[in-house]
This record gives C-alpha cells, sequence and structure tokens, in this order.
C-alpha cells in the first residue's frame, strides 16, 4: 500500500463533509435553480436521499475489500487487464475533477476577490498549496481538515442566522409550477454535484482506523454535508429569488453582501471567500491525491509523492485549455460532467458490486 498514514473515522467524516460543501455551495445554487427554479430544494432533498443509497454502496464495498482502495479491488473484481482499464478510467476522472476544481477557484477568486490578477497566478498558487498538501500524506491534510471545520461551521451558522430578516417566503411559491420533471432534472443535478463524487472516498477508506465502519461514516457526511448544501440553496432562494441567482456565478458570495446588522456586522462576503478557499482547498486535496495515487497503483510505482509536480503541471494546462472561460465551463457541468459523475460515482460501483456479490455466491456454491 502506498500511503502508510491512518485516520480516524470522525476525521474521514469531517473530510467528507468539506467535500460534499466545497465547491457545491458555489456552483450548485444557480445549476439546480435553472433546472426548477424555486423548487430546486425539493430536488436537493430527493438527491441526499440518493446520496444514502450511494454511501450504502460504498459501504458494502469498503467492508468486502477493507485492505483494497477502488483502484485494486477494481482488478481484484474484474480481473488484472479489465480492471486495470476500469481503473485507468477513474484516474482519467479524478483528473478531470482536479482541474475542474482548480477552474473553480481561480475564476472565483479572480471574479469576486482579486479582480487584477491573473487566473494564471491564482492557479498556479494554488496548485502549489495541493502539492505540498499532498506530499505530506492524508495524515496531515486530515489534520489541517479537523482545525478548519469549526470556522466553517460558524460561518454556516452566522449566514443562516444574519441572513432571516431578508428572508421572503413568496419566492418558494409556486410550489411544482411545471410539474415533476423539472423536479428530476434538479435531481440528476444533484447527483452529479456532489454525491456521486463521494466515490473518489473509497480511495482513501483503507486508511481509516475503522475502514468496515465506511458506510456509517458517509451516512453522517451525505446528512450534514447534504443539509448545509440545502440550507444554501434555500437562502439564496429565499433571499436573492430564483430569478436572480440563474444570473448570478457565486450566489453565496452575493448573499454574505447582504449582511448587514445594525450597520455594525456588514462586508463579511471576504469571510465567504476564505470559508470557500478552505473548503475547496480539502477537496482539491482529496481528488489530487486520488489522481497521483490511482496512477501509482496502476503503473505499480513505489511512491506516490514523486508524481505530485509533473501531475500538477498537467492540471494547471487542463484547467485552460478545457475549461477556456466560466460560460463554457457552465456548459460542461450541466451536459458532460453531471453524467460523467453518474456514470463513475453509481453506474460503475453498482456493476462492480454486482459482479463480486454473484461471484461471492459462485464461491460458495
Amino acid at each position: 500500500m502506498l500511503e502508510k498514514g491512518v485516520i480516524s473515522q470522525g476525521q474521514f467524516i469531517i473530510l467528507a463533509v468539506l467535500y460534499i460543501i466545497g465547491t457545491s455551495i458555489l456552483i450548485g445554487p444557480p445549476l439546480y435553480v435553472a433546472a426548477t427554479k424555486q423548487n430546486a430544494w425539493i430536488g436537493i432533498i430527493i438527491g441526499i436521499s440518493f446520496g444514502f443509497l450511494h454511501a450504502y454502496m460504498y459501504g458494502i464495498l469498503a467492508k468486502r475489500y477493507p485492505d483494497k482502495t477502488l483502484i485494486e479491488f477494481n482488478e481484484s473484481i474484474l480481473g488484472k487487464w479489465f480492471g486495470r482499464a476500469v481503473s485507468f478510467l477513474f484516474f482519467i476522472f479524478f483528473l478531470v475533477l482536479t482541474s475542474g476544481l482548480l477552474r473553480i477557484i481561480g475564476d472565483f477568486i479572480t471574479t469576486n476577490i482579486l479582480s487584477d490578477t491573473p487566473i494564471e497566478a491564482i492557479e498556479i498558487t494554488f496548485m502549489l498549496l495541493l502539492i505540498m498538501a499532498v506530499r505530506l500524506g492524508l495524515e496531515p491534510f486530515s489534520r489541517t481538515a479537523e482545525m478548519v471545520v469549526p470556522w466553517v461551521l460558524i460561518f454556516f451558522f452566522l449566514l443562516t442566522f444574519c441572513l432571516l430578516p431578508e428572508v421572503e417566503i413568496t419566492n418558494l411559491f409556486p410550489l411544482l409550477e411545471d410539474g415533476i420533471k423539472p423536479v428530476i432534472k434538479a435531481t440528476i443535478f444533484s447527483l452529479g454535484v456532489p454525491f456521486s463524487d463521494l466515490v473518489i472516498f473509497l480511495m482513501i477508506a483503507p486508511h481509516v482506523a475503522t475502514p468496515k465502519k465506511i458506510g456509517k461514516a458517509l451516512f453522517i457526511a451525505t446528512f450534514s454535508g447534504g443539509f448545509i448544501l440545502l440550507t444554501i440553496v434555500l437562502l439564496s432562494i429565499l433571499v436573492l429569488g430564483p430569478d436572480s441567482i440563474i444570473q448570478m456565478n457565486y450566489p453565496i458570495y452575493i448573499l454574505a453582501q447582504k449582511i448587514n446588522i445594525g450597520n455594525f456586522i456588514q462586508r463579511i462576503e471576504v469571510l465567504a471567500g476564505g470559508i470557500v478557499f478552505i473548503s475547496t482547498f480539502i477537496k482539491s486535496s482529496i481528488s489530487f491525491y486520488s489522481t497521483v495515487v490511482s496512477f501509482a497503483h496502476i503503473f505499480q510505482l513505489k511512491r506516490f509523492d514523486i508524481l505530485t509536480l509533473p501531475f500538477g503541471m498537467i492540471i494547471i494546462v487542463l484547467a485552460t485549455v478545457m475549461f477556456p472561460n466560466t460560460i463554457y465551463f457552465n456548459l460542461f457541468l450541466s451536459t458532460t460532467w453531471v453524467p460523467l459523475a453518474i456514470t463513475f460515482g453509481l453506474f460503475i460501483p453498482l456493476i462492480l458490486l454486482m459482479i463480486d456479490t454473484v461471484k461471492v455466491k459462485l464461491r460458495k456454491k
């Protein structure tokens, strides 16, 4: 096993919660609201329910292969060559995911905070941080997540409490104006961003002190992260209105600008930017870690840290070449990424589970 570190179940849950809310609170609300307007919150609730099914499925796989990562048990289930081919597809999936995350944080910072700074400078700086985090290993960035999660929660409760006076209940109506189909579409979007992405935690599962309890940990993380995401979507609809959200790239930043209590507590959008940066850093660290570790496993390398610099440079290039602007990225997100994430996060693990179940039954006979 390439990674020698071990993390606790609590650290695993924190990583998963931060992963769920990471970029989802940035890019999620416009994506869901564009599909079903003021009924987006219904789609999120249904999406969380499906997220529980994902957690249950990943928990079974982790329990059956407690000492193996996703890449390793692919070969155990599908055979050496076909399993390795599927593993290589997962590596590509992780690579594209990391490139997208880098583009998101670059766009967010240059649009809202450092508008005169070239996006390339932001992406290079952020990637250097990711390289440092991944080289240090799983334990250090898990401890980092443990340290920053209280600040994320404090901001979340502060945002919720301070925006209550701005709420307009009428923004939630009419309910199901266009029927159930748009809600189903929003549910599918919520599976692509972020719940199907949780398959990436099968790369970390063997390094948890209690790998057989991964399912329970992911249940807790899905509920907690899903609740935060649902609250942000509801606040966006109630405060900004569905028509306004569709026109925005990052509604959570606008929400933070709305806060003004007694002309004393105000202008905390930079704090929102800091929280987004922290959660996106943790999410990107997990994604980048999975990218280099999966490549090292596939090609049977003895170390994964030597891959961080070359893959870091590749990802910086991909973030620019694959996503030349925000409009193209948003189009890619809704038309390409969502079905891609559901394929790798739902269908392939489900097929793996079915094949493994059949093999277990045949062995018993």
